[in-house]
């Protein structure tokens, strides 16, 4: 029974293996998941819809009225000295002021951009979303790994237990004290199952299944520690950052309202052209029946200067707004950058103590607990606590690099896309 206790201990120490774990089979790999989520995601989907219904708005607003085009039948016809006029036809076209249309179209155009900006936020979004589950679903899937192969462990430390108390040589309490142990595991192993379930049905959401569809094993994490530089971080926010973008259309936006207040003093025209048709009558001048045609030009009096002096109000008001708008993103921008850096630095630190002793001492420990307990130099209840810590730490292990993976993909999100490092 001691030789299989040595083997499930050796499975223990594979149990935090890379290697071993994507051996199992139905493996979810984070490329894959993306690219069905960029495909899938209704978010996306709908955004990248409104991005193109606003885009046609440029050729909406800055492009002339339709000609009109009106027809009069005299019942009463005006008596002429060439006759009496039977039929009008008119024909008009409303003519804005040079440049109001184009700083429509302008304003309309930032509105594309902006809209454009959002929908590449929303995918941003939502890729890292998809990135923080599935590094959720892996500390969950690798945590489960351990403690399956820990449950292994801990029943043949009870078996033990039992053997010895049936032949005298052990007391009833170690076998006790497996016992519980075995049920506390078995707890925590509900609670990361009833995660996994939680995860999975997120995951799904992202990609736009049934909450219940089968979600595989997150088999792969990247574990290369990398150094980052918050001050290029920040120049890469600057420069990508969606929301940053957005603001910065609304001020273009914003000036060229400005523009269309100043344009708005200014008439519009109206430029006519219409034919009339008249009868002969009882006329005899040579040019009796004889056809009129006229063209006209109207233009409107700008005289309602209190709505103008309010559209100009209201246009500085505004670029006023979304330059604070830009002033307010870009602060938060680096404030999150630099808090999601030191966090970064910290879990690395944190990852680095593992990997540069923890994890070797808290095997080795185990080890010699073991080996003095095979000597029957060592009591029981120590040899669990040895196993115990183990088993934290290298739950604590895979967290952190859960963590560490979480925090980079947010750090990616910060800047608007792919890190400089």
């Amino acid at each position: 029974m001691l030789k299989a206790i040595k083997i499930s201990f050796v499975l223990f120490f594979a149990a935090g293996s890379a290697r071993v774990f994507a051996q199992q089979a139905n493996t979810l790999q984070l490329d894959s998941l993306i690219a069905e989520a960029v495909r899938h995601n209704p978010a996306i989907q709908s955004s990248e819809r409104r991005s193109a219904a606003v885009s046609q708005q440029e050729e909406i607003v800055s492009t002339w009225q339709d000609l009109t085009i009106s027809y009069s039948r005299w019942l009463s016809s005006p008596e002429t000295r060439v006759g009496p006029q039977t039929n009008t036809l008119t024909i008009s076209q409303a003519i804005p002021f040079p440049g109001k249309l184009g700083s429509m179209g302008g304003m309309a155009r930032e509105d594309a951009v902006a809209e454009q900006q959002k929908s590449d936020a929303t995918k941003r979004d939502v890729v890292f979303k998809v990135k923080t589950a599935y590094f959720d679903l892996y500390r969950i899937d690798r945590s489960l790994a351990i403690i399956n192969t820990y449950l292994d462990l801990l029943r043949n430390f009870n078996k033990v237990a039992e053997e010895k108390y049936a032949t005298g040589i052990g007391i009833q309490a170690n076998v006790l004290k497996s016992q519980v142990e075995i049920s506390n595991i078995l707890n925590k192993k509900l609670a990361f199952e009833r995660m996994r379930t939680s995860v999975a049905a997120k995951i799904n959401a992202l990609i736009d299944k049934p909450a219940n569809s089968p979600v595989g094993i997150a088999s792969t994490i990247d574990t290369i520690q990398i150094q980052l530089s918050d001050s290029l971080l920040v120049r890469d926010a600057l420069e990508n950052r969606q929301e940053l973008k957005a603001s910065e259309a609304m001020i273009k936006k914003s000036e060229l309202m400005k523009d269309l207040a100043s344009l708005q003093y200014y008439p519009n025209f109206n430029l006519q052209a219409a034919y009339v048709t008249v009868a002969k009558g009882n006329s005899v001048a040579s040019d009796a029946g004889k056809d009129a045609f006229s063209i006209g030009l109207g233009i409107n009096i700008p005289i309602q200067l209190g709505r103008r002096s309010a559209e100009t109000e209201e246009a500085e008001a505004t670029y006023e707004a979304n330059q604070l708008q830009y002033k307010n993103v870009e602060n938060d921008v680096k404030a999150e950058i630099k808090d999601l850096h030191f966090q970064l630095q910290s879990i690395g630190q944190s990852l680095d103590l593992y990997n540069n002793g923890l994890l070797t001492q808290s095997q080795s420990a185990l080890e010699s607990a073991l080996s003095a307990y095979s000597t029957g130099k060592l009591d029981f209840l120590t040899l669990l606590d040895s196993e115990r810590m183990l088993l934290q730490v290298r739950l604590g292990y895979v967290e952190q690099q859960s963590n560490y993976q979480n925090t980079l993909a947010a750090l990616e999100r910060a800047v608007g896309g792919s890190l400089t490092k």
